[in-house]
Order: C-alpha cells, then structure tokens, then sequence
C-alpha cells in the first residue's frame, strides 16, 4: 500500500527553487509514495488563538490535509536564519491545540534550497522544533542546496543531476521511515 506525503514549500516566490524541489520529490517519488503539493500557506491568516473555537474554513482544510498523510516533505528558503514567516504560522496552526494536534507523530523531511549556507540554520531549528513536538524527522542525505536558485527551477528540473540524486535518496529514507 502506498504511503502518503504532503508537500509544502515554505516560499511564496512563483519561481522558487524551493517549489521546485517539491515539484522534483513528485516527479521523483517512488512508487510506494504518493507526493502531493499543499499550495494554499500564503492564505492561513496569522496564528491567533482567539480563533481556536472556531477556526477559518482554510486552517481546517490545512489541518485535515496534515492529518491525513503519513509525512510532510517541506522545501523552504532560510530568511534571517531561521524558518520563512508563511512556513512558521503554518505550523502553528497545525500544531494545535498542544498535545493533540494534526502533526503529532508524523515522520517529517525538510530540505533547503537558500543562499550562501543552504538553508542549515532554518533546518536546524524546524527539525528540532518539530522533533520536540513529537515528530520523526528524517535528516539524512543531508540536502541543503546553497545559492539553489541558480541550479533548480521553480517547474522541478535542474541543471545539477547531484540534486536529483539528493532528493532521490531523501525520498527513499522517508519511504524507509514511514
């Protein structure tokens, strides 16, 4: 039975390299792995916790798409060191109310595509952050693709086959987890 992921990319770029590296664990998948693309982050309004009661339509279809998946691949720059602000509020919302909320136990993957460090720092804290919260995180082959905007194209092609392989090896080590 095949496994399920949804793919998010923590940039709202139109030609990010980061979207292409979704685009390119899609085309890439194996078989046993059903990749699809989450494109709605840009339209999450801010975490507010006065909303909890009743959240916007948007935060439960966001919420519902997380739960019903085995693991989450997200491809996303480094701003200032650390996650993108579209990327953060996303997973705020999934991860309420504490203790039982939609990402609890999933297996998760994060790769980068950034400029000069290939997105380290911003890996660094989500995969430690989303480790706490009861995660699986899936770390190895390392893919941290610096100044990536030159080698990948926002449709998921590139010009580098070592990415391919990267993102080809990556998905069989979350295939191998989940």
């Amino acid at each position: 039975m095949p496994r399920s992921v949804l793919a998010i990319s923590g940039s709202l770029r139109h030609n990010s390299s980061n979207t292409g590296l979704v685009r390119m664990a899609i085309r890439l998948a194996p078989a046993d792995l059903v990749i699809e693309h989450w494109t709605r982050l840009g339209e999450l309004p801010f975490y507010n916790e006065d909303l909890e009661s009743d959240p916007p339509a948007i935060v439960r279809e966001w919420r519902d798409a997380v739960s019903a998946r085995d693991a989450l691949f997200v491809a996303a720059p480094e701003y200032n060191f650390g996650p993108t602000g579209v990327l953060k509020n996303a997973i705020d919302w999934v991860t309420r109310p504490l203790g039982q909320h939609a990402l609890r136990g999933k297996v998760v993957s994060i790769v980068s595509s950034a400029g000069g460090t290939g997105g380290s720092h911003m890996i660094e804290q989500l995969s430690g952050s989303l480790g706490l919260l009861g995660n699986t995180m899936v770390a190895e082959p390392v893919v941290q693709i610096a100044k990536g905007a030159e080698r990948i194209n926002a449709d998921g092609t590139t010009t580098d086959p070592q990415i391919e392989d990267l993102i080809s090896q990556r998905l069989a080590a979350l295939l191998a987890v989940v």
